[in-house]
């Protein structure tokens, strides 16, 4: 049998420390810097997004989870797929109060319509829209224009750290990790800053491996592409 697809990072310090014969001292210190590489995976490499329904409020703003870091997409549903919002970041993105009571000042044009330009004439443009957004990430909300008082969904990218459980990822990014530990341990450890850019270029090319197993396509997925583009009638 093969080993198990998901492995702890707590497991994964163990292991590097067997295998490169280190004092397990130094223990916490590499499981924080292997949780920084985990939450990079996750940001900038892994194909693993959150979906989540969501609930847009009267005002037609969505609070953002606590955990969501990165930000992948919104949609609606029609027919069974999923419809995406397109972003417009001019969306006025603030709310007024009258008491305890937030609102919006349409003078200010809070909540407003917004006009779209011609799509179905002579030089019509594209990219027009039902449904727009614009994000404010330091307020954490999303402000949606044509759409309010429902529910949709919303894909997001978190930091896949758990602070109130045990960290799992897959088990083929052990080597990345390994090696991005054993590039930020030349930043402490006297003998080995001789060694810090050849390190940094090993977990370069380890990551580029992950990276590569990620985004590679199998021939089936090649043969669908490749038929998803054929047509018996000229394409335009």
């Amino acid at each position: 049998m093969a080993t198990n697809a998901l492995i702890d990072i707590n497991t994964i310090v163990t292991r590097f420390l067997l295998k490169y014969k280190l004092s397990t001292e130094d223990a916490v210190i590499y499981t924080e810097h292997c949780a920084n590489c985990v939450r990079d995976f996750h940001l900038y490499d892994s194909p693993n997004v959150v979906s989540e329904k969501i609930a847009i409020s009267a005002l037609g703003i969505i609070e953002m989870p606590g955990d969501m870091v990165g930000f992948n997409g919104l949609f609606s549903t029609t027919e069974g797929e999923l419809w995406s919002f397109t972003e417009r970041d001019r969306i006025v993105n603030t709310t007024t109060f009258t008491g305890a009571v937030e609102g919006q000042d349409s003078a200010f044009g809070e909540g407003a319509v917004l006009n779209d330009p011609r799509s179905d004439t002579y030089g019509g443009l594209g990219g027009v829209n039902d449904y727009y957004y614009t994000i404010d990430w330091k307020a954490r909300r999303i402000f949606c224009e044509g759409i309010k008082s429902t529910t949709v969904l919303l894909r997001y990218t978190t930091s896949g750290v758990e602070t109130s459980g045990v960290t799992y990822v897959p088990e083929f990014i052990t080597p990345m990790l390994d090696a991005y530990m054993l590039w930020r341990s030349s930043y402490w450890i006297p003998p080995m800053v001789r060694e810090r850019e050849m390190l940094e270029k090993d977990y370069t090319k380890a990551e580029a491996k992950v990276r590569t197993l990620i985004n590679a396509m199998t021939a089936d997925q090649w043969r669908d592409l490749l038929l998803s583009i054929t047509s018996q009638a000229p394409i335009r």
